[in-house]
């Protein structure tokens, strides 16, 4: 006997006409779910349903999954310092994902300005953006004793064996040398 699903039943535009409707329903429902949380958050009502925390709460009794319930906290709380964020989640102009990434960033200063540049962008271009507005230094390129090779721990070369270079790769593909007593590594090219 086959199966068939109603939904293959469905005329083309009749479908995409209510995938459209079904998600300007689940942008309201999410905005009204990231509101409900940080209300519950900000009146600590999770102990009084013996959660330790928001997150527990969302975890245990939510039952969301742990990411599910970081990303819906660090919206609602971001939300609850600026509604405008609220409200572009409603109407689609900002995911989730943009408003995690960027309210570490907000200020009432820069949030209009912010939340602009963002609007319907992707989780890539949030965090170029993420990056324009609040760049982080260079990773620090770090050297380290690399132990003799074909010996023992703690022992030492055999007597007249060369210092040769050995390759360590450093931050950004440089490539720098460090001499370790009878080796005979040499530096490979690094494209």
């Amino acid at each position: 006997m086959e199966h068939t699903s109603a939904l293959e039943l469905v005329p083309d535009n009749e479908l995409l006409r209510r995938l459209s409707e079904l998600l300007r329903q689940s942008r309201r429902v999410e905005a009204d779910l990231v509101a409900h949380i940080g209300e519950v958050d900000a009146r600590r009502l999770y102990a009084r349903e013996a959660s330790p925390s928001m997150f527990a709460y969302c975890t245990e009794v939510l039952h969301l999954s742990e990411f599910e319930a970081y990303l819906r906290i660090t919206v609602a709380r971001a939300a609850r310092q600026h509604p405008v964020l609220l409200e572009m989640l409603r109407e689609g102009g900002l995911h989730l994902t943009a408003i995690a990434k960027l309210s570490p960033h907000l200020t009432r200063e820069n949030c209009e300005t912010l939340v602009r540049r963002a609007a319907r962008r992707s989780k890539r271009e949030i965090e170029e953006l993420v990056a324009e507005v609040a760049p982080r230094p260079d990773a620090l390129a770090l050297l380290r004793k690399l132990p003799y090779r074909g010996a023992r721990a703690g022992s030492v070369p055999a007597p007249g064996r060369a210092q040769r270079p050995v390759p360590r790769v450093l931050a950004r593909g440089r490539c720098a040398l460090q001499t370790v007593q009878g080796t005979g590594a040499t530096c490979p090219a690094i494209a």
